[in-house]
């Protein structure tokens, strides 16, 4: 188990350790009476601090909020692309539990957006997701192409590029690695997709929030987002409470409309049956008037779920054996 490298007012940091010699930067948001941790997988280019300052009320409910950065990051060695952001929530999911059980405390997992992907994705087989009391997942993605349509990035990649360029072309090219996403044609037709998707965010020719794209694979992410499987065999035991917090404004994932939110339920329950949905007067960033009564739901399942626990004797299926080095032998992309 790896100890606090230091501390702020609000949290404790810590590293975690990943594949090799790579490393992970860990934040804590820390409770004046713990009762139990939230493990929160991050979004890409955010902070370690970003999801527990979201949600900071849990903390009120005795909530540990603890989040990390993917590898890339700042404060993380590596380099990024989408595989590592399985990998690295399968050590720091690992990291978590060992946290919670040094403190007697049960786990949780809460996520946004692109971190339902690597934390469901610890639910296929040989993953370690059952190792949660529950999930909470907010704005879920449950396809990969349910905000970003790499479709709609060949036209401008092209123009940039000066070339005839088609989605298979495209996906030709990143697999013989013709592309040179170093160059300015490349780098600013991203640039101009993204702006178009999330204008809000800091972006630019170079980043994406927190994300600098000199630490990011950018052809093996574009590759691997139009190719990988991370939702195959995946499978959430009907014991673990899954619930999903949705916004009726969130016109990014189609949630604003009747026909968009069937289609979406209908895929969720392709996935986790068991899954419960609730809609929030909120947009996909969660705000307006639903922010604050949907946070203290996030709580109350977390509190829910540990009673359905102490009113049964034994639960199914053991959590795995602690281990001192976060060592992981079964591979999660499998």
């Amino acid at each position: 188990m790896s100890v606090a490298s230091g501390k702020t007012r609000l949290f404790e940091e810590y590293r975690i350790p990943t594949e090799g010699d790579e490393e992970l930067f860990a934040m804590a948001m820390m409770p004046r009476h713990p009762r139990r941790v939230v493990f929160m997988p991050p979004l890409v280019g955010a902070g370690a601090a970003q999801a527990p300052m979201t949600f900071r009320n849990m903390v009120k409910r005795g909530c540990i909020l603890l989040s990390y950065q993917y590898r890339g990051h700042p404060k993380c060695t590596g380099i990024f692309d989408l595989d590592t952001t399985v990998v690295d929530t399968r050590y720091a999911l690992m990291w978590a539990w060992n946290y919670a059980k040094d403190r007697g405390l049960p786990l949780h997992a809460l996520t946004q957006c692109y971190g339902t992907v690597p934390l469901l994705a610890q639910f296929a087989p040989g993953g370690c997701g059952p190792i949660v009391t529950s999930i909470s997942l907010g704005s879920a993605l449950v396809s990969m192409d349910q905000i970003l349509q790499i479709g709609d990035f060949v036209p401008i990649l092209a123009r940039h590029l000066g070339i005839k360029l088609d989605l298979a072309g495209m996906l030709d090219g990143l697999k013989a690695k013709l592309f040179n996403w170093r160059s300015k044609p490349c780098r600013m037709a991203l640039y101009e997709y993204l702006m178009q998707m999330f204008p809000e965010l800091r972006i630019t020719p170079e980043s994406f929030e927190d994300l600098a794209y000199d630490r990011t694979d950018l052809e093996s992410t574009l590759y691997q987002f139009l190719t990988a499987r991370y939702f195959h065999r995946v499978s959430v035991p009907a014991r673990i409470p899954c619930h999903l917090f949705l916004g009726v404004r969130d016109d990014m994932m189609h949630l604003h409309t009747d026909e968009g939110r069937e289609i979406y339920e209908n895929r969720v329950r392709e996935l986790i049956p068991h899954a419960v949905p609730h809609y929030y007067d909120i947009d996909h960033f969660g705000r307006g008037p639903g922010r604050e009564p949907l946070i203290e739901v996030m709580a109350d399942v977390c509190e829910e779920s540990e009673q359905t626990l102490s009113r049964k004797s034994t639960v199914a299926g053991a959590p795995p054996m602690r281990t001192e080095n976060n060592e992981v032998t079964a591979s999660v992309l499998e």
